[in-house]
């Protein structure tokens, strides 16, 4: 199916892995011209030209660093501006779920979670405000979580955060709609992939996490990263231009919510 993203440029964060990295190579393979980001500098730069063999070398573009760091975020933003004269699309997908304590409340752990999973979307879609190309439109999607709709095994601190990812399209897509940029929201389910979380849950009890995913997941399987990208670039493309402040659930069922 065309997307109709030919041409079309795409920042996404996070992005040298899972979820943020099957969506640059989605969009990529919808022939749209990708800023990809990530944290680990040398592993970043494999990622690229991993990206440019199968892409080519004027389509894919890298800045490196933490984006919850005020500085890096600043820098990355100055670099989109060298490389794009607008942005079609904003893919906010920095985002960490691993427990730093076993305090629930623990008040750092609280404080370093917003920082990772809400703060860095909000500052990320301030800096980039000046990017959109004027009564263009455009489209700006969220990661978020299912610990965010239903009670399930996650810091409490990730699952507030993420939740206010969702407040923070479903706000936003109003504010943005007179300029015709879309605000949207995806709520990834259980996503396995090298180096992942899941892999890491896994290796520590494969039984116990094989058995919830079947008791706990209808389609009796975890997601594929690729899944979740499929849904970002629909939400990027025209095939959803009728779509804002809406979430996209794709979690094989799991969700009991009816909303």
């Amino acid at each position: 199916m065309d997307l109709q993203l030919k041409g079309k440029n795409v920042v996404i964060t996070a992005s040298t892995d899972g979820i943020g990295y099957a969506a640059a190579r989605k969009f990529l393979e919808e022939g749209a011209c990708v800023l990809i980001n990530g944290r680990n500098e040398p592993k970043a730069k494999e990622r690229k030209e991993a990206l440019e063999q199968n892409f080519g070398k004027n389509r894919v573009y890298l800045y490196s660093g933490d984006i919850t760091i005020d500085e890096t975020i600043l820098g990355f933003r100055k670099y989109a501006g060298e490389i794009f004269d607008h942005i079609d699309c904003l893919v906010a997908n920095v985002g960490s779920g691993k427990p730093v304590s076993q305090d629930h409340l623990n008040m750092e752990a609280w404080k370093r979670s917003f920082e990772i999973n809400l703060f860095s979307a909000v500052r990320l879609i301030q800096v980039f405000d000046n990017l959109w190309k004027d009564r263009t439109g455009g489209s700006i999607i969220t990661v978020s979580s299912l610990a965010a709709y239903n009670r399930i095994s996650a810091p409490y601190a990730y699952a507030a955060a993420k939740q206010g990812i969702s407040v923070l399209s479903k706000y936003l897509s109003d504010d943005y709609a007179v300029r015709k940029i879309r605000v949207n929201s995806v709520i990834p389910g259980n996503v396995l992939y090298n180096g992942g979380r899941w892999e890491e849950l896994l290796a520590q009890d494969e039984a116990g996490i094989r058995n919830y995913i079947e008791t706990s997941v209808p389609l009796k399987r975890f997601a594929a990263p690729e899944e979740i990208a499929n849904g970002i670039a629909f939400l990027a493309s025209d095939c959803a231009s009728f779509i804002t402040g809406a979430t996209l659930l794709i979690d094989g069922g799991q969700s009991r919510t009816i909303i």
